[in-house]
């Protein structure tokens, strides 16, 4: 079979590969510091060639994050309000540790990146979740059940932070944090939390 001019010998075409090594880049040092031509140089291809697919560098990160986020968005929006899905949030975070660490990145940074992440995809998020300014009235009873916006913080803390600081934790405790029994362990916290979050507010 003959190969199409934009599929290279491993079948990933050319605009799928480049959008593999970005989000790489943007998930280890940042937007900010990433260049079209540090990507193109993963890829192997001249700089120029990345305008045949994106016209810029801020479109590329944009389809960088509709690939990782989209997923997160659809759990979100599925959630229930004892926090049922925290198990396939969470496997969702292993699966895609790269929307962790770009998050990171661009809290750090606080630029255009952030802006960015903030306006297309957390305000979606967070607006969909319960307790949160703005939230639908189909999450009126969930608010009621207890995930405050301090409660969601935390959670997203948790979730986000155990996956970004799993390199230090690794070296300090000689352990696996990404193994099957921390992670069970850490699911279970995770609805420990929930738990307390809901106790909480019915006391309140």
């Amino acid at each position: 079979m003959t190969e199409s001019a934009g599929t290279p010998a491993g079948g990933a075409s050319t605009r799928e590969l480049i959008l593999a090594a970005a989000e790489d880049l943007f998930a280890s040092q940042g937007y900010g510091a990433t260049t079209i031509k540090q990507v193109a140089g993963k890829v192997g291809v001249q700089g120029p060639a990345l305008y045949k697919h994106f016209a810029s560098k801020r479109a590329l990160f944009e389809e960088v994050l509709e690939r990782l986020f989209t997923p997160f968005l659809t759990l979100i929006q599925s959630a229930t309000p004892d926090g049922g899905n925290l198990d396939a949030m969470l496997r969702e975070h292993l699966r895609n540790p790269n929307a962790s660490r770009i998050v990171q990145h661009a809290t750090l940074s606080s630029g255009e990146d952030l802006a960015l992440l903030v306006e297309r995809w957390y305000q979606p998020f967070f607006h969909d979740l319960p307790g949160t300014p703005g939230a639908g009235q189909k999450n009126r009873s969930a608010d009621a059940a207890g995930f405050t916006p301090v409660a969601v913080m935390a959670l997203h803390s948790m979730l986000l932070g155990y996956i970004t600081l799993a390199p230090l934790h690794r070296n300090i405790f000689q352990q696996e944090p990404l193994a099957e029994a921390p992670l069970g362990e850490l699911l279970s916290l995770l609805q420990r939390f929930a738990t307390a979050a809901e106790a909480a507010a019915a006391a309140s």
